[in-house]
């Protein structure tokens, strides 16, 4: 509608009075009245043409005419305002609709303003009463912590005493030995269990740490410098980080470890943990931090390994020492989940749990300690989503027979699942061949950088299992060899490596020394995460 459509109907069409008609009607009468009286009549002498009959008629017809159209345009005039009208009041009764619509909305909202202001409250009330609480179970542990240091010495004292009197000879190895018979693996566990009351009752663990290692890195200094003539310290600056991870290895264990040789690397593969633990340099600090440190990892591994759905033909749990670059470098192999990215700002929070999401099991303790730890020592932990990557191989077999076959296996992720691509292009589970003379010796090649592997400790009976000796610790393939008369079997089995490993990297003792008073950037320091 335009706007002179809008404005007259906003100002409503004015009605007309019929003047035209009424003047019409008076001049009609006043006509009447001149034909019909004489006197009139010879006073206003009316022209010829309307003295007859027919100009009488005439006037009629033109006064009937008028009246019609009066009438006519009266009813028009009614119907228009009777639409107006029903307009007016449809917009009248869309004004109070959208009204109570406000209303609602407003009274909707007012409610959702009292229950926010309601749950602040409440909040603020749990807040309150949660520093309460703790400010007086940090009375209470203050108190048993006092107390604790007496009984600590106690305990601590007898045990010597019983390790003095004992014969070392006849003393109990504590590589292999329990808390419940060995002495000095029992107080390796008071030890234990009292640092860790001390880092529970510390303000800052970050800053707890911190401040150890600055006291044992001067402790460390005055032994380098005073090597010829070195005292004897109440408590050792640095440690070996081998011991500590064998440590953290027997604790999450049932069965004892065998025992560990400082002077070599230790392996283990039991079919549940894999650990390759090199020689490295000293860490300063306590060790028993280092032990919790690794044993929330392994835990945290461990749930994930008697999780249904994650297992693996190897040992689901790997822990790597090693040291590269003046640090000290530990990885923890996990089947589990990867990590979403939505998860990562939180992985390291307190209380922050994945677990407890689903299963109501993680209190978000574990991975906590563990990046406290790892920010005291002034290190750093990264997380990798491990995922099976696409490989070629080429399997040189060598038969008794003096025959050479080369087989090509192209391994690709799909849906989830590792398989076997063949030159068709179909996927299997795995590659088998039948040969009618036994194997002697096989290479295998592949194109991820590894080099070729030779395999030839085939045994004329029964079947034999070999896995990926490039990657001990996740296999990517393994080869099962079947001997049988005229029909000797092998078989080429892609494996699933899908998990997450933890890389914690610490800076040993020599190189805080080499690069003392270096500034540490704070932001290279937190737990971070490579993209899957």
């Amino acid at each position: 509608m335009s706007d002179e459509g809008d404005k007259r109907q906003r100002r409503g069409d004015p009605v007309a009075f019929p003047w035209f008609a009424l003047l019409l009607g008076l001049a009609a009468i006043a006509f009447v009245l001149i034909a019909t009286d004489p006197r009139l009549a010879s006073f206003y002498a009316l022209p010829d043409f309307l003295q007859g009959r027919e100009a009488h008629y005439g006037v009629v017809a033109v006064l009937v005419l008028l009246a019609g159209l009066d009438v006519r345009r009266v009813r028009r005039r009614h119907e228009t305002q009777r639409t107006e009208l029903q307009q007016r009041q449809a917009q009248i009764d869309d004004l109070w609709a959208r009204n109570k619509q406000l209303q609602l909305k407003a009274h909707t909202y007012s409610e959702h303003a009292d229950k926010l202001k309601l749950f602040i409250s409440d909040k603020l009330l749990e807040y309150i009463e949660y520093d309460e609480k703790f400010l007086h179970f940090k009375g209470i542990a203050a108190e048993v912590r006092h107390n604790g240091v007496i009984s600590f010495d106690k305990v601590q004292t007898a045990l010597q005493r019983q390790l003095t009197a004992t014969d070392p000879a006849s003393g109990s190895d504590t590589a292999t030995g329990t808390a419940e018979t060995d002495p000095q693996a029992a107080l390796d566990a008071l030890h234990y269990l009292w640092d860790l009351l001390d880092l529970s009752t510390a303000e800052n663990l970050t800053l707890h740490i911190g401040n150890l290692m600055c006291e044992c890195e001067e402790q460390y200094c005055q032994r380098l410098l005073d090597s010829d003539q070195a005292r004897t310290l109440p408590d050792e600056p640095a440690y070996p980080p081998q011991r500590a991870a064998w440590r953290a290895l027997a604790m999450v264990r049932e069965e004892p470890l065998p025992a560990l040789d400082p002077d070599t690397p230790y392996s283990l593969d039991d079919g549940r943990i894999h650990a390759r633990l090199e020689r490295c340099g000293e860490l300063l600090g306590k060790e028993n931090h280092l032990v919790l440190l690794l044993e929330n990892l392994l835990r945290n591994a461990q749930f994930y390994a008697a999780k249904r759905g994650y297992s693996s033909q190897f040992a689901p749990i790997a822990l790597t020492l090693s040291e590269e670059d003046g640090d000290v470098c530990l990885r923890v192999y996990n089947r589990g989940p990867h990590v979403r990215e939505e998860d990562l700002p939180n992985l390291f929070q307190l209380g922050y749990s994945t677990r407890r999401k689903r299963e109501h099991h993680g209190r978000g303790l574990g991975l906590y300690f563990v990046n406290e730890i790892v920010k005291g020592y002034e290190g750093r932990i990264t997380v990798h989503n491990i995922d099976h990557p696409r490989y070629r191989y080429t399997l040189r077999m060598s038969l008794l027979n003096g025959k050479e076959l080369i087989e090509s296996v192209e391994t690709v992720n799909e849906n989830g699942r590792t398989r076997c691509r063949s030159a068709e292009g179909d996927t299997v589970r795995s590659r088998e061949w039948t040969n009618p003379s036994p194997v002697t010796h096989i290479v295998i090649e592949s194109d991820d950088g590894t080099g070729s592997v030779v395999l030839d400790e085939f045994s004329a009976r029964g079947t034999q299992d070999f896995h990926d000796p490039a990657h001990p610790e996740r296999p990517h393939w393994r080869l099962r060899y079947r001997p049988k008369r005229n029909a000797h079997r092998l078989e080429f089995m892609p494996l699933d490596i899908t998990g997450v490993e933890f890389e914690v990297r610490l800076p040993t003792a020599q190189k805080r020394v080499d690069n003392a008073g270096a500034v540490i950037e704070t932001d290279t320091i937190d737990g971070d995460i490579d993209p899957p």
